[in-house]
């Protein structure tokens, strides 16, 4: 087998349980790579800022590619990658007003600002109280979205009218930009990025920068947004908790993530010994 030079994982539904945390044994395991310089990078949906926590909660030599690819943590900094048009953003913004639901744009300061609407802050309100580590700003009008440069244009719903939106959103910008559409059981998220701003794009790009082939790259994930990385990516792992879709393009399955199944994988490939 050709020797497997760098790690990368997708966080939600994969490298971290149910409840967002992080096993002891897990980061243990990664804790190891890195002594043996072999490159952990987190890829994933989330922005910056809870992905920061668990670059920080692991080791500050973990990379993470966040918000699928338009940005990039690395020794402590912040790289940015391609951003949406403006106009691209007013005409997503419109669309999902239009729909009802409340449109949230992350921006280059950092910040979420969103629009709420009536039926749109169901699933949002939440989210917001979960995070008090990230800003978000309500806004009044849909000028105060773009008051600073968008990166992200996205919605955060409930499954039923998060599947109602993401055709709509396809439809109407498929053609210009990257839509995302990551269904889960009690949030669904609908992003949409620039069209470069992909996982797979990312990952790869960082890999041949650090001497990385992509056949030398090991990749867990679990979601619809996983897709491009299992499709160019030789050692490609679900999670057995993920989607059929995933598992059906997977090199091998894991135990699931509540299980601490990425370390248990790593353990096996990489003979990590089990903690004395």
């Amino acid at each position: 087998m050709t020797p497997l030079r760098l790690v990368a994982s997708d966080i939600d539904g994969t490298l971290v349980d149910a409840q967002g945390d992080l096993a002891p044994e897990t980061v243990r395991v990664l804790q190891a790579l890195l002594a043996r310089e072999i490159p952990v990078v987190l890829v994933t949906g989330l922005n910056p800022w809870p992905a920061m926590r668990y670059v920080r909660e692991i080791d500050t030599r973990v990379r993470a590619i966040c918000l699928n690819g338009i940005f990039l943590v690395e020794d402590g900094h912040l790289i940015e990658g391609e951003f949406l048009a403006p106009a691209l953003v007013e005409r997503a913004v419109a669309a999902i007003l239009a729909a009802g639901a409340t449109p949230l744009v992350y921006g280059e300061d950092g910040i979420s600002r969103y629009l709420p609407t009536s039926e749109g802050m169901t699933v949002l309100e939440p989210l917001i109280m979960a995070r008090p580590y990230q800003p978000f700003d309500l806004v009044h009008s849909e000028a105060e979205l773009l008051t600073v440069r968008p990166a992200q244009v996205s919605v955060c719903e409930t499954p039923e009218r998060g599947a109602a939106l993401y055709p709509q959103l396809e439809a109407a910008l498929g053609a210009e930009a990257y839509v995302v559409y990551q269904p889960g059981s009690e949030r669904t998220w609908v992003e949409v990025n620039h069209r470069n701003a992909r996982k797979d794009v990312a990952l790869l790009a960082l890999a041949a920068r650090l001497g990385v082939a992509p056949a030398e790259v090991l990749y867990f994930g679990d979601s619809l947004n996983d897709l491009p990385v299992f499709e160019r990516v030789p050692h490609a792992v679900a999670m057995s908790n993920g989607r059929e879709e995933i598992k059906e393009r997977a090199w091998r399955i894991a135990p699931a993530n509540d299980e601490a199944g990425v370390a248990q994988m790593l353990c096996a490939l990489f003979d990590v010994p089990p903690e004395a």
